[in-house]
């Protein structure tokens, strides 16, 4: 057998071993091999795998699987494979995004030998191995490695990937490049094929009895976290774990809760099934429109003396000001907070056997005072912004205000509601950056599990991440995402015949460039000569003839009433498998 070949199959069981799940390919010569030992396992039932054209939508396909397959409680690393030179490059988007966000993704990246590095040879790297930055773990292997050594170092790659726990340190979860030097002869002969598909069958009947000895012998390490007067709960994108211990603390300790849209605290009318009994019973906690709470409520804001963090908090100035406030503790705890026994000390309250009954009583409604203050603080900056927006429209541009203007005012206010009405909806919704994740902030009633790419907060490859969410989670997804992001993955939308397109709804905001900027310091009158060609970049088109080219159903909508029948529309397609976009503009 060429060693090529070898080192493919050999991988191939070790990532069985492993129990990795799901498997992406972009077309390639040089990695050939590994689709020879690869692809016969798909057959066999012992993985999934999934092809895109192009590396960058791989990539964050197989982002959004890993991110589906974690919130689905089957967290393993999702494997994408590429071809050597320039291909690896095109990883590298995605790569950044699982580094940060803490999503474990297994970068396959086949090369050539290294005799052939720095001798100008075609689609070579000279090495190749150190494209990808913020990498957990990198690995360099030739072809001529044992069977040991591959078994051994693929092994490190998934653990890598996978992070790890203990009552002293966490790893997080995040990307590792396994990079193979494949040399040729690039495909197996008849005979080695057949021969590897008789081992598959041994692995299918090993791996039953792997997964079956594994389950349910995970422990919990402990993880303890500290209550003093003035905590909170900083909340931001956890990379689809969940975070119900962290639910059930902040109602049995009264804490408010500053969580943005995509945290698993996010939600108004979450499951409470794994909840205590007390926090289960509590009212919520949650905080609205906590970030101008912070920036207005001086009297809050300054009462801090602790934070506990989960997740990736990014979204707003206000948090980043407090969590860099020196003069507050920051408590940083792991995105899978649920995987630990979760312990709290109370220093607020710390009787002892002198302490009167009635003191202890009145530090309880001190602490529910504490809560409540947030709360109706939230609630009552959310009426007045919306009594104010409501007063702002009306069927004519105001005296002197310039007609796109009030366009954009109207087109805001339709956004708001598409999203608040989303947001209100038993599904599961991924929202891209800028405005999108922001109107979300306002929402009150938020039913939907939300997701989003937070690590770096880009706006690429979100159609594609979408997309591996829904295979992922074997469930139907809604992305909410804006125009300027739209074009940015519009290769996104191309799903090859023989593949699975998962389940995606589109919900794009067209308002015709980055509306966002309007709305930062850019703005100002003095640089206003600078914002439309620099930063909003309008481009004059719609999405009707790319859905059209793509394979989509497409509806265009100008209200949030014709956003609603249209969405209802859906169930029925659904059955057909139709893949649909819901394109919201302003009226023209």
């Amino acid at each position: 057998m060429s060693n090529s070949s070898a080192v493919a199959q050999q991988i191939a069981r070790s990532l069985v071993h492993a129990g990795v799940s799901d498997v992406v390919f972009a077309p390639g010569s040089r990695s050939a091999p590994l689709v020879y030992a690869l692809a016969p396992l798909a057959e066999a039932g012992l993985i999934r795998t999934h092809v895109r054209v192009d590396e960058r939508d791989a990539a964050f396909l197989a982002l959004g699987l890993a991110r589906g397959l974690r919130a689905r409680g089957c967290e393993s690393a999702v494997a994408v494979v590429t071809t050597s030179g320039s291909a690896v490059a095109n990883l590298h988007p995605a790569v950044l995004e699982a580094s940060y966000g803490h999503v474990p993704l297994l970068a396959l990246t086949a090369d050539r030998p290294a005799r052939l590095r720095g001798t100008g040879a075609n689609q070579t790297i000279d090495d190749q191995s150190q494209v990808l930055s913020d990498v957990r773990a990198r690995f360099d292997i030739s072809a001529g490695e044992t069977a040991e050594a591959v078994h051994r170092a693929m092994s490190d790659a998934v653990a890598a990937a996978l992070g790890s726990r203990s009552d002293t340190a966490t790893e997080a979860a995040g990307p590792v490049q396994f990079n193979v030097q494949f040399d040729t002869p690039l495909v197996p002969t008849p005979e080695e094929l057949d021969t590897w598909k008789d081992e598959i069958g041994e692995l299918v009947g090993n791996a039953a009895g792997q997964r079956s000895a594994t389950t349910g012998s995970e422990s919990h390490s402990n993880l303890s976290v500290i209550v003093t007067e003035g905590t909170v709960i900083v909340a931001g994108d956890a990379g689809g774990h969940s975070a119900e211990s962290l639910r059930a603390l902040a109602a049995d300790h009264h804490l408010p809760v500053l969580a943005e849209p995509s945290s698993p605290l996010a939600r108004t009318s979450a499951d409470h099934s794994n909840s205590s009994a007390a926090g289960a019973a509590e009212a919520s906690t949650l905080v609205p429109a906590h970030a101008r709470v912070l920036s207005d409520r001086s009297d809050l804001c300054e009462a801090i003396r602790t934070v506990i963090v989960h997740g990736k908090p990014t979204l707003t100035r206000p948090v980043a000001a407090l969590l860099a406030d020196e003069t507050v503790t920051v408590q940083r705890i792991p995105d899978a907070v649920d995987a630990f026994d979760l312990t709290v000390r109370d220093e607020r309250t710390v009787a002892d056997d002198e302490t009167a009954a009635g003191e202890t009583q009145g530090a309880a409604a001190s602490e529910q005072t504490w809560v409540r203050d947030w709360v109706d603080a939230g609630t009552s900056l959310v009426a007045a912004a919306r009594t104010e927006r409501s007063a702002e429209r009306s069927p004519e541009p105001d005296k002197g205000e310039n007609p796109g203007a009030a366009s954009a005012k109207e087109f805001q206010a339709t956004a708001r509601r598409v999203t608040e009405h989303l947001a209100a909806q038993d599904i599961t919704l991924f929202v891209a950056s800028s405005n999108s994740v922001r109107y979300l902030s306002d929402a009150t009633d938020i039913r939907a599990r939300i997701h989003a790419s937070r690590g770096l907060a880009g706006i690429d490859g979100l159609i594609s991440t979408a997309t591996g969410l829904s295979l992922g989670l074997g469930e139907p997804v809604v992305l909410l995402i804006g125009d300027i992001a739209m074009l940015h993955d519009i290769g996104g939308l191309l799903t090859p015949s023989a593949e699975d397109a998962g389940d995606v709804t589109i919900v794009v905001f067209n308002d015709d460039g980055g509306a966002i900027f309007s709305g930062l310091e850019h703005s100002q009158p003095h640089l206003e000569g600078f914002l439309e060609r620099y930063f909003t970049v309008p481009h004059g088109r719609g999405f009707a003839d790319l859905a059209a080219g793509y394979g989509w159903d497409h509806e265009k909508v100008t209200s949030a009433d014709e956003f609603e029948a249209a969405l209802g529309r859906i169930d029925g397609q659904r059955a057909a498998g139709a893949r649909r976009i819901i394109e919201v503009t302003a009226p023209h």
